[in-house]
């Protein structure tokens, strides 16, 4: 049985009091407590406040894991249902009648007690007929009281005036409900539970995620499904290469590489061939003339337009989404178009004259680079600018 550590609040409104009273007296020589006075008044209402609140700070741990539980393990809280029941109704005459979804009825738990039900559909009694058959009701209330009511044949009270309803019979006692899991059974339910898990990785993607959420030094990782490093070959069946950078864009260092390496072919699944291996950093040569904007100083624009290329051109955030930096989406291509925006998109530029690009050691050219290599990034590399 798991043991848990409680916040140690104190909730109870006297003992702040009485902790309200101690400081007081220790900061008004000869100050006692006299009841009926308005100092008294205000603390007692500010203790009873405080406990209020400390009453909720309280529960939040329990909160806390519930949540957590639910949303990121996957293992919700078991909630309280509702029961319900058929029934059966007879009408006062065959004129044709619809009993309205939401209808109120109640069923005797015990002595007068009554426990309401509603129905849960439009019910439609044709003219010629006087009878619904197997009308389903459903508790307002939830939980295990319930369930159990009533008896084969016994009759149901209607709430709702409903003049044309002659009688309301059960066709079987009231089922399903059941209360709410306890907080603490829920967290042992939890604690049994994640000790069944294991950081083991069956998706390509969550070899990437292993890496990054475990070895220090990987700031970013994807993997690549069906690559074998050795052959250079892809399509291989259970088989994964990982391809790792640091927080400054380069590949991991060869000891990173090699915890990479260890950690993976120990929680692999078996007959799975894994490798670790350099991403393929492509550095890209961008020359352009802009145009300024009357009154703007064309040195401090140039440095602008470098910075955006170089932020955007960059394997710290090549592939990356907007939510997450660290996610490494395969991104093979720097689009012409893209590269016009960034630089436009600097204050102080009216417009673009002219740009080209190319990978480094290509001819420049206007149309959109492809990526080479295995798990590539894009790297500015010679950046040219002419203001005019």
């Amino acid at each position: 049985m798991p043991t848990y550590i409680d916040i140690p609040i104190e909730t109870d409104p006297q003992d702040i009091l009485d902790d309200v009273y101690t400081f007081l007296q220790s900061q008004i020589p000869g100050w006692t407590p006299a009841a009926g006075n308005l100092d008294v008044w205000l603390a007692m209402a500010l203790s009873s406040a405080a406990a209020e609140t400390r009453d909720v700070a309280s529960a939040v741990p329990t909160s806390i894991f519930r949540y957590f539980g639910a949303t990121l393990i996957g293992l919700p809280p078991i909630d309280a249902t509702p029961s319900t029941t058929t029934t059966n109704w007879t009408m006062i005459d065959s004129q044709g009648y619809t009993i309205p979804a939401g209808t109120q009825v109640a069923i005797a738990a015990s002595g007068s007690t009554l426990v309401p039900f509603v129905t849960l559909v439009d019910v439609v009694i044709p003219s010629g007929s006087t009878t619904a058959s197997g009308v389903t009701i459903q508790s307002v209330n939830t939980g295990a009281a319930t369930a159990g009511l009533g008896a084969v044949s016994g009759p149901v009270q209607l709430l709702d005036p409903l003049s044309y309803v002659s009688s309301i019979t059960q066709v079987s006692v009231t089922t399903g409900g059941v209360d709410a899991e306890a907080d603490s059974d829920y967290l042992n339910r939890l604690a049994t539970y994640l000790q069944l898990l294991t950081p083991r990785p069956i998706l390509p993607n969550d070899f990437a995620v292993l890496c990054r959420t475990n070895i220090p030094g990987v700031f970013r990782s994807v993997a690549i499904d069906g690559y074998d490093a050795t052959s250079n070959t892809y399509n291989n069946a259970r088989t994964v290469s990982v391809a790792a950078i640091d927080s400054n864009g380069t590949p991991v260092s060869s000891s990173v590489k090699a915890a990479m390496l260890s950690l993976l072919q120990s929680t692999r699944e078996v007959n799975f061939v894994v490798y670790v291996i350099d991403p393929s950093i492509n550095l890209i040569d961008v020359t352009y003339t802009a145009k300024a904007l009357v009154g703007t100083d064309p040195v401090a624009l140039l440095a602008s337009i470098n910075t955006a290329l170089a932020s955007y051109i960059n394997p710290v955030t090549w592939g990356t989404t907007t939510t997450d930096g660290s996610i490494w989406l395969q991104t093979s291509v720097v689009r012409y178009n893209k590269i016009i925006q960034v630089i436009e998109d600097v204050a102080g530029v009216d417009y673009l004259v002219s740009m080209t690009m190319a990978i480094h050691g290509n001819s420049m050219g206007t149309a959109d680079l492809t990526l080479v290599g295995v798990a590539p990034l894009a790297n500015d590399n010679t950046l040219t600018g002419t203001i005019t």
